[in-house]
């Protein structure tokens, strides 16, 4: 290794030759330490040591040269004493100067931290040798000790603030921040905050300008505190901060920063928020609030309180709130009152008050008692409302409740209250009961054709009328609907009932004025008695219903008792009911067609489609049984538009067929032929299967037609309009006005078979079919018998001048495949001839 003179460690005093160890003992006087020259040997043993060494360890030069009293090795610490000298080895390998600071025992036993700096060199022999300088630092160890823990508390205070701490440039950057500002504005940490805020001016901020105050602020007074803005966290949120900030200026007065702290202030932001909606609350609250203290004496009211009350805020301070009391509340709903508020808190209940006008009123009341955390009480708070409305509105309801809004008549849930009053009455005194279900017949026909309007306005009479006829203490109630229910408690015997009955029958059968128009309608009635029939509501309900609908089998307009044949009958039609309901989705209607003869050519020139059922156990089911089930469960309307569809479908087989001169004649029901939509679902039919309208006779009853005559005719009017032929079945069977038929626009009239088929025994059906031909002829119609069995009938028919029949002479109904077979095979009847049967005398 290279080797350097111990100039190399003093500085040259010049090239003059002079003893080193004077000039080392001359320059290192004034030095505060110690220059040496010592072998690298495990002793460190000095071969030089200037005067410095009393200074530094206490040791005089001669006592450490040679290790004559103690070595250096010695007097290095021992646990720092393998750190040196590695250090010194490193420098000696790498050729380098050392320093190294470490500590010594002195002579006096005292610890001390020293600075060693020094280097490797070769001694005269050409010995490794050690030069360097050892200087005292402990007081400079101690003072920088004393930074260290300074400025290890001030970190620790400043990492691990709860609030945040920050420095920032005058332009709005950030020089420092602390974990807690971090986490405050959502960042990880400091770093990434000073990265990524660097204008806090226009990105910190919600409110623009915000910067500009802190630092007009801050200019003018030096600080700032207290300095209250609405921020953005690094996700977008926003929180409420208040910094307490001041300037810090350089030694020529220059601005270095501002520093401060930051509070999340968002949690006390929202109660102050919270206080003055409260606030807010008590003010414009609709409901009268009050504040007594814990003497019950008041302290507060507000604005609602005094409309309510009449009385002013300044009236009512520091008075017992009894003062509003009207008087009239029971002492024990206070006792009441007073006990929950001690034991729960809380109370609520109704109180009679009195304004300050004298005028009584009822109020609902909430109170709620205020504690300390003693759990003293310290406030009361009460809220109340006047209720003379509601209370008002809540008997209106029990009125609705019990009533029937349309007729003002008892409802259902009042009748059940009524008839177990009536029952109770009759089984204390042994007493008959009974009860009557009555329905309106035709009320569907009218409500549809004319409208709601009109069916309210008939059930309002027929309920004052069923008022009118029975006794103050018999009851009167609408179960809904056209449906009503008589009960007569106390009657001596069945005789009363059917005595009312007749009474009520003839009463309701009465005609009506509805919208400027004579109205006719007939009650259909059930009757049941207590005890013979049933004992209980339900079944006195159910048991009269069956005896209605048995009275609406009888022709309508008559009433019944229960019997038990009833109920198996009424059994049998629920079960019809069930079944009816899948039948269109078992696809288990079919439609059969009756030929129909044009007497003029003795040909087949039309059929009608008739529905059946093919129940899958009961066979084949006649309309009879099953069309009144649909027509009352609403299920015809489904029925009939399969009608229609079917009808058309095999109208268009048939003439693909080739049979191209056949009309086909549908029946429609009551609700089809006042349905509005009727016209365009029977062209949507017509377009579907590419049939022409004038193939299509549409038959609608005679007592349908007359229902509503207006609105038949323009009905009527719409649908011959497109193309479509119309004709009234059943005739004679109604009652036509002539005045309306004149103006129906129809094609054709069908004698109904009853007038057809005693026109041989009896000259008045004879007479009947003779003028309904007549008839029609001088109105332009065609005629159409139906029922025709025998060649006298159809002979006397064609003598007439009837031109079309229809009946089991000519073929029964059948179906579709048998039709077409008959169509194609009938041969034109010819000679038919003529009879007189009743010739005139």
């Amino acid at each position: 290794m290279s080797v350097r003179p111990l100039r190399s460690v003093i500085p040259s005093i010049g090239t003059v030759a002079v003893d080193h160890s004077r000039v080392l003992d001359t320059l290192v006087k004034n030095l505060q330490g110690m220059a040496y020259r010592c072998r690298n040997d495990p002793h460190w043993t000095m071969v030089f040591v200037s005067q410095g060494s009393v200074g530094l360890c206490g040791y005089m030069s001669d006592e450490l040269i040679g290790n004559t009293c103690i070595s250096w090795e010695e007097l290095t610490y021992p646990e720092d004493r393998t750190l040196v000298r590695q250090a010194i080895e490193a420098a000696i390998r790498e050729e380098s100067r050392f320093a190294i600071q470490y500590r010594i025992t002195d002579a006096k036993g005292q610890l001390k931290w020293v600075a060693e700096r020094g280097m490797a060199i070769r001694d005269e022999q050409g010995r490794i040798a050690i030069e360097g300088f050892i200087e005292d630092i402990t007081a400079q160890r101690t003072t920088l000790q004393a930074l260290e823990q300074a400025e290890l508390r001030y970190r620790n205070i400043f990492e691990h603030a709860s609030e945040g701490i920050f420095q920032t440039t005058g332009d709005g950057r950030y020089l420092a921040a602390n974990p807690a500002l971090a986490r405050l504005y959502g960042y990880s940490n400091p770093t990434e905050l000073i990265a990524d805020l660097s204008d806090i001016k226009h990105r910190l901020y919600v409110q623009p300008g915000r910067r500009d105050d802190f630092l007009q602020l801050i200019a003018a007074e030096g600080e700032v505190i207290n300095f209250e803005s609405e921020v953005y966290r690094r996700n977008g949120s926003r929180i409420w901060i208040s910094e307490n900030a001041h300037a810090v200026f350089g030694a020529d007065g220059e601005l270095i920063f501002y520093e401060g702290t930051v509070r999340d202030i968002t949690s006390r932001k929202a109660t102050e928020d919270r206080l003055r909606m409260l606030a807010m609350v008590f003010s414009n609250s609709n409901e009268a609030i009050i504040v007594t203290d814990a003497n019950n004496r008041i302290i507060a009211t507000n604005p609602a309180f005094t409309e309510l009350t009449g009385y002013s805020e300044a009236e009512v301070l520091g008075r017992n709130p009894r003062l509003l009391s009207a008087g009239s509340t029971e002492p024990e709903v206070f006792r009441s009152m007073w006990s929950s508020l001690h034991q729960h808190g809380a109370w609520q209940g109704e109180l009679w008050d009195r304004r300050k006008s004298g005028e009584a009123y009822p109020k609902w009341l909430s109170i709620s008692v205020v504690r300390d955390n003693a759990g003293r009480i310290t406030h009361h708070i009460g809220s109340f409302i006047d209720i003379s409305e509601l209370k008002a509105t809540q008997e209106r309801i029990r009125h609705l409740a019990h009533h029937d809004t349309l007729t003002n008549l008892p409802n259902r849930f009042s009748l059940h209250e009524k008839l177990e009053q009536a029952l109770s009455f009759c089984r204390r005194n042994n007493r008959q009961l009974a009860l009557m279900l009555i329905d309106l017949d035709r009320f569907k026909t009218i409500n549809d054709t004319l409208g709601h309007h009109a069916g309210d306005a008939l059930l309002v009479q027929v309920a004052d009328r069923l008022r009118a006829t029975v006794r103050d203490s018999d009851i009167v109630a609408r179960l809904g609907g056209d449906e009503f229910v008589v009960a007569l408690p106390g009657i001596n015997s069945p005789s009363d009932a059917a005595h009312l009955a007749d009474k009520i029958a003839r009463r309701i059968s009465e005609p009506y004025q509805i919208i400027g128009q004579e109205q006719r309608t007939s009650p259909s009635i059930g009757i049941c008695l207590y005890p013979n029939d049933a004992v209980e509501i339900g079944d006195l309900l159910k048991n009269a219903d069956v005896a209605m609908y048995h009275a609406k089998a009888q022709g309508r307009g008559n009433y019944q008792f229960f019997t038990e044949d009833m109920h198996i009958a009424m059994t049998q039609r629920m079960t019809i009911e069930a079944d009816l309901r899948l039948a269109l989705e078992r696809q288990e209607f079919v439609l059969h067609y009756q030929p129909q003869l044009d007497l003029r050519r003795g040909t087949i020139v039309g059929v009608e489609a008739l529905i059946r059922w093919q129940h899958p156990t009961r066979g084949m089911v006649p309309p009879n049984e099953f069309i009144p089930v649909a027509e009352e469960t609403g299920m015809i309307g489904a029925i009939g538009d399969w009608v229609l569809s079917e009808a058309c479908r095999q109208l268009r087989t048939w003439q693909d067929d080739g049979i191209q001169h056949l009309r086909m004649s549908i029946n429609l029901s009551a609700s089809q032929f006042m349905d509005k939509t009727l016209p365009v679902r029977i062209h949507e039919l017509l377009g579907q299967y590419g049939l022409e309208a004038g193939l299509i006779d549409l038959e609608v009853t005679e007592s349908m037609s007359m229902a509503s005559p207006d609105e038949s005719i323009s009905v009527m009017r719409t649908l011959s309009g497109s193309g479509l032929t119309l004709s009234i079945d059943d005739f004679g069977t109604g009652y036509s006005s002539l005045a309306y038929l004149k103006l129906l626009p129809i094609r054709t009239l069908k004698i109904d078979r009853s007038f057809v088929k005693d026109i041989e025994t009896d000259p008045n059906d004879a007479d009947i079919c003779d003028v309904t031909v007549l008839l029609a002829h001088k109105l332009g119609l065609e005629v159409v018998a139906e029922g025709v069995e025998n060649e006298a009938q159809l002979k006397f028919l064609l003598s007439i001048g009837c031109e079309k029949v229809q009946g089991y002479l000519i073929s029964r109904p059948l179906p579709a495949e048998a039709a077409e077979a008959f169509i194609r095979n009938k041969p034109p009847m010819a000679n038919l001839g003529t009879v007189d049967l009743w010739p005139h005398t």
